[in-house]
């Protein structure tokens, strides 16, 4: 069965709709991409069926997992009320707050929509913001923003950056599926 060159591999009952990408590339990968599997080979290969039998229950826990996030994306409430002002106000509130607790401070504070990251920093020492983190709840904003600013002093996600994270959120393991499951619920949005 197809639809728009997207083919259907049955695992355990379901249905998982995946796509053959041929590209100028030495070695396969298979990757999930808005619940659909993606697997990119390269130009001439014809053993993807193959390929599709010996990663089953991978991709099988990979496309239920997708089908979880999504449910569960559907009952969160987006904070649609929140104007692109006082988002940046609030996020420049925290700015200062938290420059203040940890000593350091951004050259340049950047808002834009970004597909897959919440945020970023750079080596410069400017971080970059997902304008749609104003949809989401106060304590999520404050835990990207307090992130990034953590990469000004360390740049990687080394024992120091977890430290220092860990010292203020001791929850952050759970701040993080929060955030996935808003980045779900965000996508839903704007993609459905």
């Amino acid at each position: 069965m197809t639809k728009n060159n997207t083919l259907f591999i049955e695992i355990n009952d379901v249905e998982v709709p995946y796509i053959i990408k041929f590209r100028k590339i030495k070695y396969l990968r298979l990757e999930f991409k808005d619940g659909t599997l993606n697997l990119v080979v390269p130009h001439g290969f014809i053993e993807y069926r193959q390929v599709l039998d010996r990663h089953k229950l991978w991709i099988y826990r990979k496309f239920v997992e997708y089908k979880h996030k999504h449910a569960l994306a559907t009952e969160i409430k987006l904070n649609s009320a929140r104007t692109a002002e006082q988002f940046q106000e609030y996020v420049e509130s925290l700015i200062t707050s938290i420059g203040n607790e940890i000593e350091v401070f951004p050259k340049k504070v950047l808002f834009r929509k970004m597909k897959t990251k919440w945020g970023s920093c750079s080596s410069k020492g400017n971080i970059n913001l997902n304008s749609r983190l104003k949809f989401l709840p106060d304590r999520l904003i404050e835990y990207v923003v307090f992130h990034e600013m953590v990469h000004l002093i360390e740049m990687n996600h080394g024992p120091r950056f977890k430290e220092m994270i860990y010292k203020r959120f001791h929850d952050h393991q759970n701040l993080e599926k929060q955030l996935r499951s808003y980045s779900f619920a965000i996508m839903n949005m704007y993609f459905s």
